[in-house]
């Protein structure tokens, strides 16, 4: 051996803490373990899904803020013309005041999607959203990849 102690040797010499040492290595240890739980339970998007979902998340700040006008022009044109959106955000969305929390819950993909005949790129990405007056709701935006460019092509709130 080179370091001239024993494996047994160099084992015991971790065994030997004081009661400080062992409460601290104890706090290290746990958190360790929780910044390792968040980080397993955190999901996991791809370069893509993160496109699609930056554009959806900007997206939502015009409608966070009021500005439906802005917010349907931006909706693909094939989805504007499958709903009456302002209609839509004046009895879905404005009663629920303004986001205190939002988070992503999941992403799912799709190559066909309800109104739409085309076989594209879509994600389906849901968040967990807690509004003013409602406090637990589910926001499910319907991302299309349009050549380079993701688009928002469906949204709801359950």
């Amino acid at each position: 051996m080179k370091s001239g102690k024993s494996c047994l040797e160099k084992k015991t010499r971790f065994a030997i803490l004081t009661k400080p040492q062992i409460s601290g290595l104890g706090s290290k240890i746990i958190s360790i373990l929780l910044v390792l739980s968040f980080q397993c339970s955190a999901l996991s998007l791809t370069p893509d899904d993160e496109a699609a979902r930056n554009v959806a998340l900007q997206w939502l700040q015009l409608v966070d803020s009021g500005n439906y006008n802005d917010a349907v022009s931006q909706i693909s044109e094939h989805a504007r013309a499958l709903q009456d959106w302002l209609t839509y955000f004046a009895a879905h969305r404005a009663p629920l005041g303004r986001v205190n929390d939002r988070k992503i819950a999941d992403v799912k993909h799709a190559s066909t999607v309800p109104g739409d005949p085309e076989l594209r790129q879509h994600d389906i990405i849901r968040f967990k959203t807690s509004f003013e007056h409602k406090a637990a709701a589910t926001e499910e935006i319907v991302m299309t990849k349009m050549g380079c460019c993701w688009e928002v092509a469906g949204y709801r709130i359950d």
